[in-house]
């Protein structure tokens, strides 16, 4: 989620977790409700990782950070084209003790369970092409929103449930229905801006889908993030071979912290950092004759910098009101 998870740093050890859920979890597609009708979309994710991407050096920890998220959003048509959208949840990270090696050297204390509000979204988009009020085959239908986000209220040091800074969004979203072998695209290109020291990332997501049976949907895709900027550790310490040492820099007297430490979360803060992820995605749809939309999704992250390897799974409901 992103959906990005930037995290702090405890000793040498940097842990990441980006928001792979978040594109399922929150992303609006190029279609929408039409005038006058609610979707109230509900979802619950479980995302655990015991590895990752620590600039670009692959890191593996002893321990899993496991995630587990709630969320709802609300999408409602004020025209055919136009839609209001708003997002919420509530998540938790486990307890962790990701590192205990070189005969004690290195340790990390073991990290309580954290609660608290992902950060939220809220965003109006416009249909600018609608590819079913024409005859070519070969319109597509896209969408553009431009949204803000607002950080949740959770504790970022040393982990956090999201990126730590308000911000907006420009995003633009396509799709096409080939009309043969019930095959079809989905696709976004996005931008997003974030108060500093966040970097602002760019957003992508491409997939492909086949309708079977009337009532089923399969999607097959990948999804990333790309960052614009920010630094590529917010320790030195963890990078090789510094990460195989315990360094303890001299406390600062009345400050209670190593001067070191003290640079590092007031100059350069772990959320600060770049980060980069891919991910590839399979879901399974089922539409009932009621018009609900129930859907079981996978994500694996298969390349990143500064993110961590996360296998993600995940069962969203989309429940359609006319009002």
């Amino acid at each position: 989620m992103k959906y990005s998870f930037r995290k702090g740093v405890f000793l040498s050890l940097l842990l990441f977790v980006q928001p792979v859920f978040f594109g399922e979890l929150f992303s609006q597609t190029v279609w929408a409700p039409y005038q006058r009708q609610l979707w109230i979309r509900t979802t619950a994710v479980n995302s655990v990782y015991n590895s990752a991407y620590v600039g670009k050096y692959h890191t593996s920890y002893d321990d899993d950070v496991r995630i587990n998220v709630g969320a709802i959003a609300f999408e409602y048509g004020i025209t055919d084209r136009l839609t209001l959208d708003v997002q919420t949840g509530f998540g938790k990270l486990g307890r962790t003790q990701l590192i205990n090696r070189y005969f004690g050297t290195l340790t990390s204390p073991e990290q309580p369970d954290k609660y608290g509000f992902v950060d939220s979204r809220a965003g109006i988009r416009y249909k600018v092409i609608d590819e079913f009020d024409h005859d070519s085959i070969w319109i597509p239908t896209v969408t553009v929103r431009i949204g803000g986000i607002k950080k949740g209220d959770y504790d970022r040091n040393p982990q956090a449930l999201g990126d730590g800074a308000n911000g907006g969004e420009l995003n633009i979203y396509y799709g096409k229905d080939f009309n043969f072998w019930g095959l079809g695209a989905l696709g976004e290109t996005s931008y997003r801006k974030r108060e500093k020291p966040v970097p602002d990332d760019f957003l992508y997501y491409g997939a492909l889908y086949k309708r079977f049976m009337d009532s089923f949907i399969f999607i097959v895709g990948a999804r990333g993030q790309i960052g614009q900027g920010g630094y590529a550790f917010a320790d030195p310490r963890a990078t090789p071979p510094l990460n195989l040492l315990q360094i303890d820099p001299p406390s600062i007297g009345p400050l209670g912290t190593g001067w070191y430490d003290y640079y590092l979360q007031h100059d350069r803060p772990a959320w600060g950092r770049k980060e980069i992820y891919h991910n590839f995605e399979m879901s399974l749809g089922y539409t009932d004759k009621y018009g609900n939309y129930y859907n079981f999704f996978y994500s694996h992250t298969y390349s990143g910098y500064n993110t961590g390897i996360l296998r993600t799974f995940g069962f969203l409901v989309n429940f359609p009101f006319n009002l």
